[in-house]
């Protein structure tokens, strides 16, 4: 199948490897244009995903492909991506996907409907000619989207597009959100942005503050971060003791404790011992906590 080829790509053990390939290309080929669109949607998901944590750094040696590091722009001119940088989606139906609805793919759902941004650019459904797009989802118990497979790809010279993974097959699991405006060097350039291990939150179904501040502790658990296990210890105690007061129906205390949580990734910004990026992750998620209280 030409998704398992990007499936395949897709795989980072060393996330400052080459991107020996056009990503995009196999993308380009599975798309299928959607014959209609309905005026009305009865259902919406909304999808928001962490900031990007590796962003295009020049062309690998000897290449082809770019390779990533961990620097944003504007200090990283070989990428428009920056800090805040992050992948939001879209997706809507004529009607709820309802609960436990089954893995599949959902672009011949009545209503179906993708919008895609990275930050930089906003793709979208309907396509136009020589663009890619997968969608496939499930959802839980409550209704909530749990798994998803979304992507729309620009095709031609750029090659570009936008795309948030988070399944798993036989392979094992696929987490990660992805932008790009071209791909890759030599010709046309890259200029991309990705991170890893990190899903994102969907609203539209049954998000609560406590399944968003246990996807926090997972995120400050992220390699990528490049916490120490102290640091990682010490923030999850905090975040731990948030989703204890949210469950004990103290919402009140879980703000205050959040916004303490805020102010310790502050203090460890200013003194050097996390980087600007990893704050800009951690203090985004926990307003958006601090914004559902």
């Amino acid at each position: 199948m030409k998704i398992k080829l990007l499936e395949n790509i897709l795989q980072f053990p060393n996330v400052k490897r080459s991107l020996r390939v056009r990503v995009f290309a196999a993308v380009a080929l599975i798309g299928l244009s959607l014959s209609s669109q309905h005026a009305v949607a009865q259902a919406t998901y909304h999808y928001t995903g962490n900031p990007f944590t590796f962003f295009s750094c020049g062309p690998s040696v000897p290449g082809p492909g770019t390779i990533s590091c961990t620097t944003p722009y504007p200090t990283n001119t070989l990428t428009s991506y920056t800090a805040t940088d992050h992948v939001t989606a879209t997706l809507t139906f004529d009607s709820p996907l309802g609960p436990n609805f089954a893995y599949a793919d959902v672009r011949a759902l009545p209503g179906f409907q993708l919008t895609l941004n990275d930050g930089q650019h906003t793709e979208a459904t309907p396509l136009t000619s020589g663009q890619g797009l997968f969608a496939s989802v499930s959802t839980d118990a409550s209704g909530q989207i749990n798994q998803w497979r979304l992507g729309i790809n620009t095709g031609g010279t750029l090659n570009g597009g936008i795309i948030t993974f988070n399944f798993s097959d036989t392979s094992g699991p696929h987490v990660f959100d992805w932008g790009t405006l071209r791909c890759c060097d030599p010709t046309p350039g890259g200029d991309l942005a990705q991170n890893f291990s990190m899903p994102g939150t969907w609203s539209g179904g049954s998000v609560s503050p406590a399944d968003s501040v246990n996807n926090l502790i997972n995120v400050v658990s992220n390699p990528s971060l490049g916490l120490t296990l102290g640091q990682i210890d010490s923030l999850s105690d905090k975040l731990n003791n948030v989703l204890a007061s949210i469950q004990g129906g103290q919402n009140k205390q879980a703000i205050n404790q959040l916004k303490a949580f805020i102010n310790s990734v502050e203090s460890s910004q200013k003194t050097g011992k996390i980087s600007a990026q990893t704050a800009t992750t951690l203090i985004n998620a926990a307003n958006a906590i601090i914004a559902m209280l």
